[in-house]
């Protein structure tokens, strides 16, 4: 049974949603008065959710303000969420196991309402209809959800210290119209409702965010932004294939967990599937990681500063920080069941200039071969919504369209449908997930492919984040241009325990390298266990050993993946090149960050 919220509108102010999610959320301590115990960081993903969970979750999903000028419905709202409602004792915070998610899903759709209490109070009002979200469920759903949907072979494990599936219902939360300019406060009692007002009122700007600056807002709404300098990011990038770090810099080199022999043989291989006809494209991603003493909450607004988008996302949860710039729409649900999703491929680099820009935009619409590759994927996209929607109701109204944003620029298509009658909000999950943008074409068959080619499971890459709302509509992202924190000495327990459940029967290296350096403890590994984690060819403990002198300094361990359409005429080398540097936005925050620039 889920119990109704209590409304408040407040003027918005220009205020973004950062700036209110730092409001609203910051210190995450129980020096907070709705707090009953310090954030638990050690939690394994699938340990009991009803306990040392407290105020220290929160979610924030932003649209960046001022409002693009090019679809401004499209980054209308944001919303801010706090810690979990406490039920019977019991914290509303679940993690379902694969397998489970999905029928999770519909029994937290089932479950009946009831009002508030004292609802007559002159101060609660009831919210707009067309608020995105009146109240339901955050939360989000890794790429590995795809072997609930298909039969997939499995080959890696999981690599990552977050769950497949994480969902709660949030105590308070606040909904931002940014055209309207109205702020809606919702919490479960009268009294928190007066405590979030007041926060908002005494908030002095401690979240580090500057949201509110008329610098910004008039810097944001001109007619032209030129792209983030990434001069030196271009050298940063170009210095990946070192040894070593570069020694004037406080920024560890990113580590990668294949080489490039590795990913161009896993190119080719997959051009010969697309010569046997097996595919048409595939996607192939690569994973990086590196150290930073910056919190996610500072990585998250370093990239919100230099990658503005649509459905970014930040999430502060028992086993680390997500922070998220995602400008891709997976699916979303609108009332009366009309159902849209939005993919993105072919991509542009912004121009310095408005000339340049406008050049960069034709050359991009009329590059047959990105054409091809969009329709191809718009196609696929229509083919999933058909599966759950009315004959005849699947329309393309939006196609090839140019999105830009800070750096980059975007080919865009949007496709709606009606939802059948005997068809819900699960049902449409179940047919658009994962995205097709990063799977490829046809969808079920690249999934397979891309577990025989890439060296880790993808894991929470990849896969969706968003709401549930209570009266059955959702809106999901696809979680690119992403990266996951975790405390690394956390994580490095954590692995540990992964590391002997992995490797205890298997063969040693000859030399095997230490999953994590710090292994001089009191309770070392058996000397039974290979303690290489990840890729054996390219271990993480190679890399730590590398970078030492960073450990003790560095406080999170951040992974990251960027990926390329593979066509049959692509360039394995350039196909290399080009995912290395889509990484650029994501290191470029984290470079600023730990050089304090």
């Amino acid at each position: 049974m889920t119990k109704l919220w209590y409304w408040r509108s407040l003027p918005l102010e220009n205020r973004t949603g950062s700036y209110i999610f730092a409001s609203l959320f910051f210190p995450a301590s129980n020096s907070d008065s709705d707090s009953s115990s310090n954030l638990s960081l050690s939690l394994a993903p699938n340990s009991n959710p009803n306990s040392n969970l407290n105020s220290c979750i929160a979610t924030l999903l932003e649209s960046p303000y001022p409002t693009p000028k090019e679809n401004p419905q499209l980054a209308r709202y944001s919303i801010c969420a706090g810690f979990p409602r406490i039920v019977d004792g019991q914290f509303q915070v679940w993690t379902p196991e694969l397998g489970k998610i999905l029928p999770f899903l519909e029994n937290l759709l089932q479950q009946t309402e009831t009002e508030p209490q004292n609802n007559a109070d002159s101060s609660c009002l009831s919210p707009p209809s067309h608020l995105p979200f009146t109240g339901g469920w955050l939360g989000w759903l890794g790429y590995d959800l795809a072997w609930e949907i298909e039969k997939l072979p499995i080959s890696k494990t999981d690599s990552l210290p977050f769950p497949v599936a994480f969902w709660y219902e949030p105590e308070y939360f606040a909904v931002l119209d940014h055209q309207e300019q109205d702020l809606w406060l919702a919490a479960s009692s009268i009294t928190q409702l007066d405590k979030l007002e007041k926060k908002l009122k005494n908030y002095t700007g401690n979240g580090r965010d500057e949201g509110k600056t008329e610098e910004k807002k008039k810097k944001k709404n001109s007619s032209f932004s030129s792209p983030f300098p990434y001069d030196a990011v271009d050298t940063y990038i170009s210095s990946f294939s070192k040894a070593s770090p570069d020694p004037n810099s406080q920024s560890p080199l990113p580590y990668f967990f294949c080489s490039q022999s590795e990913y161009e043989a896993a190119v080719k291989q997959a051009q010969q599937y697309i010569r046997a006809g097996d595919i048409f494209q595939a996607n192939l991603s690569l994973r990086f990681a590196t150290l930073t003493a910056a919190s996610g909450w500072e990585v998250y607004l370093a990239l919100q500063k230099i990658n503005p988008s649509p459905f970014a996302s930040y999430w502060r949860t028992p086993w680390g920080e997500i922070a998220s710039c995602s400008p891709e729409r997976l699916v979303k649900l609108f009332p009366k069941g009309e159902a849209e999703t939005r993919p993105i491929a072919g991509t542009r680099s912004r121009g310095e200039t408005p000339e340049k820009d406008l050049t960069q935009a034709r050359d991009l619409v009329s590059n047959t071969k990105e054409i091809a590759e969009h329709i191809m994927l718009v196609d696929l996209e229509r083919n999933d919504l058909g599966r759950v929607c009315k004959w005849g109701s699947v329309i393309v109204d939006e196609f090839l369209k140019i999105e830009r944003y800070s750096h980059v620029m975007h080919l865009v298509s949007n496709i709606k449908g009606s939802l059948k009658s005997e068809s819900d909000t699960v049902d449409l999950i179940r047919a658009m997930f994962p995205g097709g943008t990063i799977t490829g074409c046809p969808k079920v068959r690249c999934m397979s492919i891309i577990e025989e080619l890439e060296t880790v499971r993808r894991s929470l890459f990849y896969g969706s984040c968003g709401y549930l709302d209570r009266r059955g509509y959702l809106d999901l992202n696809i979680l690119i241009r992403t990266l996951l924190l975790a405390p690394y000495d956390k994580v490095r327990d954590l692995l540990r325990k992964q590391t002997k459940q992995k490797y205890k029967s298997e063969e040693l290296l000859d030399s095997p390298p230490a999953s994590f350096s710090e292994l001089k403890t009191s309770d070392p590994l058996d000397a039974s266990v290979n303690t290489s984690y990840y890729c054996e060819s390219s271990p993480w403990g190679v890399y730590e050993r590398q970078h030492s002198e960073h450990l003790h300094l560095k406080s999170n361990v951040v992974w990251g993946q960027v990926g390329a359409g593979i066509v049959a005429d692509s360039d394995p080398r350039r196909e290399w090149d080009e995912s290395l540097h889509k990484a650029q936005a994501q290191l470029a925050a984290l470079k600023l960050l730990n050089d304090g620039s």
